[in-house]
């Protein structure tokens, strides 16, 4: 590591007559006056001799002059031992330079490509070769066709109002396009089909369109209800005018969108909603009931009659006690009992096993049928022509 007189004898300035000393080390030559040393070669330090009677350097005045070696400063002056300088500005002025400094050489301005302004609002311009150039004239063209266009030096472009022009919207839909107001209009296209079940439009291609709609309509029919539009037409539901009645023809009047109603013909099968008659037929408007259902069963000892609802016959026992049987003679002393007559009747007892004994009750006579051949009638006996064999 080096000491602090090595530090010392390396910055020192040797004279001519410095010998080396016998320590080993670079000699330190002596001296009396400033005189007496070697000027440096540094810039902003100075030579000279220390109280120590040896050479060494110390900064410069100030207001010295000097020169740091780069090309990108001026005025260059030593400051606390340090050469500096203030900036060298390279601009030129022009937009159509990149301006800039290089240490070894100074200033370099090179040309740039890009538009440049000349102050004019009227033209275009661009640099070329480091210089800005009007190329060609400002378009001020706006895309209106409702406008003047037009460039002044003092205000640039200018767009002025023209109406009353025939022009193009670029709307295919539109017609008789006319400039108002500084904008192009035109009068929509009528694409109306006449049809109130259609929404009628213009497409991207200038072409009608009619789109089916579901909206409520009129069909011009008294005799319909809850019109509206279904696949392209108008229609509506029949208005209901049935009564129930098959003795009437119910329809509508198309004149007036009322019901009305005509009498069916006279032999129009009906129905009078009594289930106890048959063949029900119309009759000047009135459903008049058929024949009658024959509920009678031939019991004097039932109350018949049929259920007007369901059309059964009902059999309702009559009062026991009363009297019965007046019509056969073959039952005497009949009464009623539980819906059944009985009584005390005739006996007509042949003694022969191969006959039917009867009793006919409209005569009260007793009568006998032979049974059939061959019927058991006693111990190893059959039936023959009524004589048991």
């Amino acid at each position: 590591m080096s000491s602090a007189s090595d530090a010392k004898a390396e910055t020192a300035v040797l004279p001519d007559s410095a010998t080396a000393s016998d320590a080993g080390i670079a000699p330190v030559p002596l001296c009396v006056s400033d005189q007496d040393c070697k000027p440096s070669t540094v810039p902003c330090l100075v030579a000279y001799c220390d109280a120590l009677q040896v050479c060494n350097l110390k900064a410069a005045t100030d207001v010295m002059t000097c020169n740091d070696g780069n090309a990108c400063t001026k005025n260059d002056q030593c400051a606390v031992g340090v050469c500096k300088g203030t900036a060298v500005d390279c601009a030129d002025g022009s937009d159509c330079t990149l301006d800039h400094c290089l240490p070894a050489t100074g200033c370099a301005h090179d040309n740039l490509v890009k538009p440049c302004n000349t102050n004019d609002p009227c033209v275009q311009s661009a640099c070329q070769s480091g210089k800005c150039i009007v190329v060609n004239d400002k378009p001020c063209d706006d895309g209106n066709p409702c406008t003047a266009d037009s460039c002044s030096a003092g205000s640039g472009c200018k767009y002025a109002v023209v109406g009353g022009f025939a022009c193009d919207d670029n709307d295919g839909c539109t017609k008789n396009d006319t400039c108002k107001f500084g904008k192009c209009k035109g009068v929509g296209k009528s694409c109306d089909d006449g049809d109130l079940c259609t929404t009628d439009g213009c497409d991207a291609k200038s072409n009608c369109v009619h789109t089916p709609s579901t909206k409520a309509c009129n069909d011009g029919d008294k005799c319909t209800t809850a019109d509206a539009c279904a696949g392209g037409k108008c229609s509506g539901t029949p208005k209901a005018c049935a009564d129930g009645s098959a003795c009437t023809l119910d329809f509508c009047n198309s004149l007036t969108g009322f019901c009305d109603i005509k009498a069916a013909a006279d032999v129009t099968a009906c129905d009078d909603g009594n289930a106890c008659t048959a063949g029900d037929t119309c009759a000047d408007i009135i459903c008049k009931p058929g024949a009658s259902k024959g509920c009678d069963d031939g019991s004097p000892c039932t109350l018949d009659a049929c259920d007007p609802l369901t059309g059964i016959c009902l059999a309702t026992p009559a009062d026991d006690g009363a009297p019965c049987g007046k019509d056969n003679q073959c039952l005497s002393n009949g009464l009623c009992k539980a819906g059944a007559c009985v009584g005390d009747l005739k006996v007509c007892d042949d003694k022969n096993p191969c006959t039917q004994d009867l009793c006919d009750p409209s005569s009260g006579l007793c009568t006998q049928s032979q049974l059939n051949d061959g019927l058991k009638c006693g111990d190893g006996k059959t039936c023959q022509a009524g004589v048991c064999l």
